[in-house]
């Protein structure tokens, strides 16, 4: 039984590592999922029953179709989360290179209905995760060189439409988590390069709740929860090249199964989804995210006398606000197709006094671009774009006695970019 567990956590992480996008500011989750909602920069995520991706967004929104629907997304992310050195940094290196880089990512989401008043969904797509890998030789190696927190979650959902106008819907949020945290110290009291790693998996439970609101055909309010999910990470922490003055606190902790508990935070989101004539609608996100939860995934080991490598960060809790258009053209060149866009706001998990390069997070502006067309009866294309922007992120990092790393600069002109794009079919 364990064995088999073990096995399902790793499928569940090689497919989170396609799914997840691999660094963002803001928070820790992503609005960009690869579907319709990346041309409106997310505004409507919860009000938007008739895509098949509610399956994932609002369950309640399942059960508002006639037929079975399916959308399949693929999405590539392109990062540029470069540091620069600004001279007070007293670790010799380089500036890191780009620790993110292109990432693919997707998921699928499927939507029907067992009767006229009740509805299913079931989702696979992860929005939760950072992921981070520095060149080897790099000025903040001391804190960091590779930090990776990705999960993925499968989504099984029911709704029921308690009359024409309001449903209700729940879901089972069962997620994969992949953690891998890998720096180099310095080793005792010659400035060398020690070794630390820490690496697990794990599977965790949540659960999300949604409501749809349709008072009018033309309006749509949605709302929805997502709980908390925990996460126990137990691995055997791997030290080495530590010299002699750090040898009783290595002999103690190398080797030894650590425990590292997490918690991906609860959200709450509310959108609306209003025609305000027949070619124009018009979308709006308010959403709240509990990062006050979230203990953070910083591992040091830099003074002797430690007795536990986990360090313990506070961060905030996040909020949101998005605004979004979509037109749909009924003659002239673009006949057939729809274009959107849209603009977001997302504040930031943690204060920039207190920003670590194994969590590259701020504010985050994101700018939304999209097309959709009906190929053929029963088959929709979706095309999207999101810029999200940061800006200059300073960081003054420093370690603990007694030998006091500091990293000190500036990520400049912090930004994503997420293409991506989707098809839904109607059976």
């Amino acid at each position: 039984m364990k064995s088999s567990r073990r096995i399902y956590i790793s499928l569940s992480t090689v497919t989170a590592l396609l799914c997840v996008p691999a660094a963002h500011a803001g928070g820790l989750f992503l609005w960009e999922i690869g579907t319709p909602t990346l041309g409106t920069a997310s505004a409507g995520w919860a009000a938007m029953p008739e895509d098949a991706a509610t399956a994932f967004t609002n369950p309640a929104g399942t059960v508002w179709r006639d037929e079975t629907q399916v959308r399949v997304a693929a999405q590539a992310l392109y990062g540029d989360v470069g540091f620069t050195n600004g001279g007070e940094s007293n670790v010799p290196g380089n500036d890191g290179g780009n620790p993110v880089g292109w990432f693919p990512g997707g998921g699928a989401y499927a939507a029907g209905t067992f009767s006229e008043n009740l509805g299913w969904g079931v989702a696979m797509a992860g929005n939760f995760g950072l992921g981070l890998d520095y060149d080897s030789d790099w000025a903040g190696r001391r804190f960091v060189q590779e930090s990776d927190l990705i999960g993925m979650s499968l989504i099984p959902s029911l709704s029921w439409k308690i009359n024409d106008c309001l449903s209700i819907g729940a879901g089972l949020n069962v997620m994969g988590a992949f953690f891998e945290y890998v720096s180099a110290p310095r080793a005792g009291l010659i400035p060398e390069n020690a070794h630390l790693k820490y690496e697990d998996i794990d599977v965790g439970y949540g659960g999300n709740v949604g409501i749809i609101y349709r008072p009018v055909a033309s309006t749509t309010f949605g709302i929805t929860y997502t709980s908390k999910v925990d996460l126990t990470f137990k691995d055997n922490l791997r030290l080495s090249n530590f010299g002699p003055l750090f040898e009783p606190v290595v002999s103690q902790l190398n080797g030894t199964r650590t425990q590292i508990d997490m918690t991906v935070p609860a959200t709450v989101t509310a959108s609306l989804q209003q025609q305000l004539t027949p070619a124009i609608t018009l979308y709006a996100n308010l959403a709240w995210q509990d990062w006050s939860e979230f203990s953070g995934l910083t591992l040091a080991l830099d003074n002797p006398d430690q007795t536990r490598v986990f360090v313990d960060e506070g961060y905030e809790d996040t909020g949101h606000v998005a605004l979004g258009i979509r037109h749909a053209f009924s003659q002239g060149f673009l006949q057939g197709w729809n274009l959107s866009t849209g603009f977001a706001f997302d504040s930031s998990m943690q204060n920039e006094s207190n920003l670590t390069a194994n969590l590259v997070t701020g504010k985050a502006y994101r700018f939304g671009l999209g097309a959709g067309k009906e190929l053929c009866p029963g088959l929709a294309l979706d095309l999207g774009y999101t810029f999200l922007w940061s800006g200059d992120l300073d960081i003054d990092q420093t370690g603990r006695p007694p030998f006091n790393p500091r990293l000190e600069g500036t990520y400049k002109d912090t930004a994503l970019h997420f293409l991506g794009g989707s098809v839904q079919f109607e059976f």
